[in-house]
């Protein structure tokens, strides 16, 4: 469910609590939701102003009564709550800047990985073409990143740890687990400790050796995992039947290359893998089993065509 905070009221009844369940479950699995929850815990450290609202009516209209330059107008009693409202809605806009700096982000390109290490001393290895946010200010508070793409985590035993992300949500207690979150692929590996992986209504827990994909319209579906780690993590990319698709945005990630494919089917099912070190070889393992030809066309240019 796509979710659009300038939406008229949006932010007004997230503030007063009245989202419906499913809008607030949404809203907490974005980016934004992070960012506006530590703008309100800034707020609430600065005095509220105190204003006598009658007072102020009263010096008005003992102006408006003496002051011979107009002729006398009515006075409206202004609306206390309506200019509260704005004054917040104000308020958080100027302090998003200011808080979104303690907002860490990291990025890797094509061809890049990236090894974090949190303030709790948990590690992410961040994979090719993905990114991850946290507030350093209040991690250890509240431990909580928002993931685009996929990364392997190897939390510290502790409070809970989450991991938001546009397709789901996971909570953990001292594990390790892969997770891949890109376009509507939500996709969770458990290797040590308990996870649970969430979307919408939906749970699954996991535990050593059990992964979780979701399938729209389907929901969970849970599968064995035998390796200690991702492949990924050692220098290969594995799949097991995934669309064509999939295995050239991979392969676009991991060598930094354009792939064309006007002339084919990439919703053809694919199982096998490709490794991190050689083109070459990489192109052969994923297509000449599919018997998909491919050229190099200029730089950094792949042409794919069917053989």
């Amino acid at each position: 469910m796509k979710i659009d905070i300038n939406e008229n009221n949006f932010l007004a009844k997230w503030l007063s609590g009245d989202l419906s369940k499913e809008d607030q479950q949404a809203f907490e699995s974005t980016e934004d939701h992070l960012a506006y929850k530590d703008i309100l815990k800034g707020v609430d450290r600065f005095d509220k102003p105190i204003f006598d609202i009658e007072e102020k009516l009263k010096e008005q209209k003992d102006f408006n009564a003496t002051y011979k330059g107009h002729q006398k107008s009515r006075v409206i009693k202004p609306m206390t709550w309506l200019y509260s409202a704005a004054a917040t809605i104000v308020l958080l806009i100027g302090l998003k800047a200011l808080f979104f700096q303690d907002i860490t982000t990291v990025y890797t390109k094509n061809g890049q990985m990236d090894v974090i290490t949190l303030p709790d001393h948990s590690v992410v290895h961040l994979n090719a073409d993905s990114s991850l946010k946290y507030n350093e200010k209040s991690f250890l508070e509240d431990k909580v990143l928002q993931l685009q793409g996929e990364a392997f985590f190897e939390v510290k035993k502790g409070a809970s740890f989450v991991v938001n992300t546009k397709n789901g949500k996971v909570t953990v207690l001292g594990t390790a687990f892969n997770l891949y979150a890109r376009d509507q692929t939500f996709e969770v590996h458990c290797y040590e400790g308990k996870v649970s992986v969430q979307k919408g209504e939906q749970e699954v827990i996991l535990t050593p050796g059990k992964g979780a994909k979701y399938i729209p319209k389907e929901g969970f579906s849970v599968v064995e995992i035998s390796n200690p780690q991702p492949d990924w993590l050692q220098g290969k990319s594995s799949f097991s039947e995934v669309p064509l698709g999939r295995l050239i945005q991979e392969l676009e990630r991991q060598y930094n290359i354009k792939i064309r494919t006007e002339s084919i089917d990439l919703n053809r099912v694919f199982t096998g893998f490709f490794t991190h070190n050689n083109l070459k070889t990489a192109l052969k393992t994923s297509f000449d089993p599919m018997n998909i030809g491919y050229v190099f066309d200029g730089k950094g240019l792949i042409v794919l065509k069917n053989k």
